[in-house]
């Protein structure tokens, strides 16, 4: 099979696609099914080469199952991801900074709250949108303050429990409900907060701040780290370098991109090279007859194609049925390359790789074998004279 960019790319796609499922089944505690989901499909093709119908019936329906599984078992880490990918769509994110008043103003309220041992809940927006995370919670849209925050979540407030959410320099809601997270590796000493906190921390990049009503401390998440802050100034500190945006440099961006998580990127060039060999390099049970035009490159300067014995040629491909119906065949074009030939005939016959067929695709038969071409020297008409 000739490498042509269109194979090289069709395999860099597959091999992206099946890292960037191994990324997120590690995250999200799913690999074992996403390794099983793919395995039945490798399973599956390797059936039906050897034309294992009932098989491959059964691995190709628990695929599908498995698939469903991981789809509704994890929809909570599909959801992150969309969201993700939705933010990194986005052309105008809003800011993820806020000024130095407001993060002032959350740390002082935490530590204050902390000191008169009142649990809170205080969620920072960053780029991801939250919303469709959230449930309930009642409207505010005002200036953060240290006081109102305070205010907010004591015991006798309507509003104490659930969550307050800042946006930039805005108070926009207050007794939020928090989705809860499924870990099992966290504190024990970790309550309904706390698991509030983490839980939302792991399905956006937002930033939560958590104040422990029983042991008077102050923690924030983000993402799946959690940091223990010491006093207001740490607070200001962590939520100001959180916040800030990052600069990258383009070599660093490079470093990121081709030597992180060097083990999924080589676990998945390996299973897109299994699927790849399985449904491209194997020969397929489906035979086809096409009936291909010729065409003639790198003619001599000088030199014409003066008769040929043929214009078309019959040409029996075989290949699995799937790349069958995927493919236009009737593109395929019998190119014969005719440099360096002197003037005469000559008979020629067509190589496999003339044909430049799709990939998975073999030539099992042409007919004709070969074909007589006459090259002639091109005749010069004279210029007529006026």
């Amino acid at each position: 099979m000739a490498l042509r960019w269109q194979i090289i790319a069709d395999f860099l796609v597959l091999a992206a696609a099946l890292y960037a499922l191994l990324r997120w089944a590690r995250s999200a505690r799913a690999m074992r099914i996403a390794l099983g989901v793919v395995g039945l499909h490798a399973l599956a093709l390797l059936a039906r080469h050897l034309d294992l119908v009932v098989t491959s019936w059964v691995l190709d329906a628990s695929a599908i199952l498995s698939t469903w599984v991981l789809l509704l078992i994890f929809q909570p880490e599909l959801r992150r991801a969309f969201m993700r990918l939705d933010s990194a769509l986005r052309r105008w994110p809003r800011p993820a900074v806020i000024r130095d008043q407001t993060s002032r103003a959350i740390a002082n309220a935490a530590f204050g709250l902390a000191r008169l041992h009142l649990g809170a809940l205080l969620v920072i927006i960053r780029r991801d949108s939250i919303n469709e995370l959230l449930e309930g919670g009642m409207a505010i849209r005002a200036a953060v303050s240290a006081e109102l925050l305070e205010a907010i979540f004591q015991k006798l407030s309507p509003l104490h429990d659930g969550a307050a959410i800042i946006e930039g320099a805005e108070l926009v809601k207050a007794n939020v409900v928090l989705p809860l997270t499924h870990r099992q590796n966290l504190p024990i000493a970790y309550g309904t907060r706390h698991r509030a906190a983490v839980g939302l921390a792991e399905r956006c990049d937002a930033l939560i701040v958590a104040v422990s009503e029983e042991r008077a401390e102050v923690s924030l998440m983000d993402g799946g780290r959690i940091y223990h802050i010491t006093d207001p100034e740490h607070c200001v500190t962590t939520l100001e370098g959180l916040l800030s945006p990052v600069r990258e440099s383009m070599g660093d961006r490079l470093r990121r991109l081709f030597f992180t998580n060097l083990s999924l990127k080589f676990a998945a060039l390996g299973l897109a090279g299994v699927i790849w060999g399985m449904s491209f390099l194997a020969s397929g049970t489906t035979i086809r007859t096409v009936n291909v035009p010729i065409e003639f490159s790198n003619v001599p300067p000088g030199m014409v194609v003066g008769s040929q014995s043929a214009d078309t040629l019959e040409v029996q491909v075989r290949g699995s049925p799937w790349i069958m119906d995927s493919v236009n065949l009737e593109r395929v074009v019998g190119n014969f390359n005719l440099r360096g030939l002197p003037a005469g005939s000559h008979t020629l016959r067509l190589r496999p790789e003339s044909l430049d067929l799709p990939p998975g695709i073999v030539v099992d038969r042409v007919i004709p074998e070969t074909i007589r071409v006459q090259v002639a020297r091109a005749q010069i008409q004279p210029l007529p004279h006026k």
